[in-house]
């Protein structure tokens, strides 16, 4: 059995699979686009060292923040490893990339393209880049928006590569689960609940040592690269003022969440939804020993 821990960050998603991998005997696999950095632990809520090291746990701290990781590099990764177990073990998914579980598990197909290049309609604004795209790809257009050039111009050149635009060209066999016995478990604390835990869970990353774990980074790598858009890091780049970057954390982890139950709501069915962890890791205990 294949079982899928989704909900919005700090809602007791890992100690839920913790507890489900001991009683199941299962084999746990993270889908966080942001925990498989080997550099980045203060900040990202990922198992602690001890935890990973204590049971059988899959695409953590396996990449360097210099190395360029997406989501069609950690599709081939999850299926591998879930071919590998699936007809042995229990097999548990958590993490809060809805985009990485949805990719994994449905016959999403990634279309491979010639690297853009870098001088692709620089001369062009933004509002005309927006309106060439309103023509081409109304929807995507729409969830991208005015300002955000980089995937304004992806869109556009993928089409221009394809004949097709992105939308028709990830239409197809979304919705199409390419694993049996697949069980979704959600938790979707009240938010009041919710934004209570993700303030304590920021300060307890500061008392953890945030703020010193940055510094290295910053001084050792690029604070450019793309793992520091991690909530919990980019915020280190804007303000010195640790007050300051405590509270943009905890306002941009509150929108994160809310982007996150978006997504999981729209984008997968036949979920079981949970007030708390334990009141999933009850139930479910309880239906396998029926």
């Amino acid at each position: 059995m294949i079982y899928c821990v989704l909900g919005p960050t700090a809602s007791g998603k890992s100690e839920l699979a913790s507890k489900l991998a001991s009683f199941l005997n299962a084999i746990i696999i993270n889908f966080d686009a942001f925990q498989v950095y080997k550099e980045l632990n203060k900040g990202t809520a990922k198992p602690s060292k001890e935890e990973l090291a204590s049971a059988e746990y899959y695409l953590y701290d396996f990449k360097s923040v210099t190395e360029n990781y997406d989501v069609s590099l950690y599709q081939k990764d999850a299926r591998e490893l879930i071919d590998k177990f699936k007809d042995k073990r229990n097999i548990i998914l958590v993490g809060g990339t809805g985009l990485y579980l949805k990719a994994t598990l449905y016959d999403y197909k990634f279309n491979e393209e010639e690297k853009m290049d870098p001088s692709y309609l620089e001369d062009v604004s933004n509002d005309e880049l927006y309106q060439r795209l309103l023509v081409i790809d109304e929807e995507d257009a729409l969830k991208i928006g005015k300002n955000n050039r980089k995937r304004l111009l992806r869109a556009l050149y993928i089409y221009e590569t394809h004949g097709k635009n992105k939308t028709e060209l990830n239409k197809g066999g979304k919705d199409n689960l390419i694993y049996k016995d697949v069980k979704f478990i959600g938790i979707n604390p009240d938010r009041a609940s919710l934004y209570e835990k993700i303030a304590l869970r920021v300060e307890k990353m500061f008392e953890n040592g945030l703020k010193e774990e940055v510094d290295e980074l910053f001084k050792n790598y690029d604070p450019n690269l793309r793992a520091f858009q991690a909530i919990g890091y980019k915020e280190f780049k804007n303000s010195t003022n640790v007050e300051s970057i405590k509270n943009e954390i905890i306002l941009n982890t509150k929108h994160y969440a809310k982007r996150q139950m978006t997504f999981f709501l729209h984008q997968f069915e036949n979920v079981s939804w949970y007030k708390s962890y334990l009141d999933a890791y009850n139930d479910i205990v309880g239906d396998v020993r029926l």
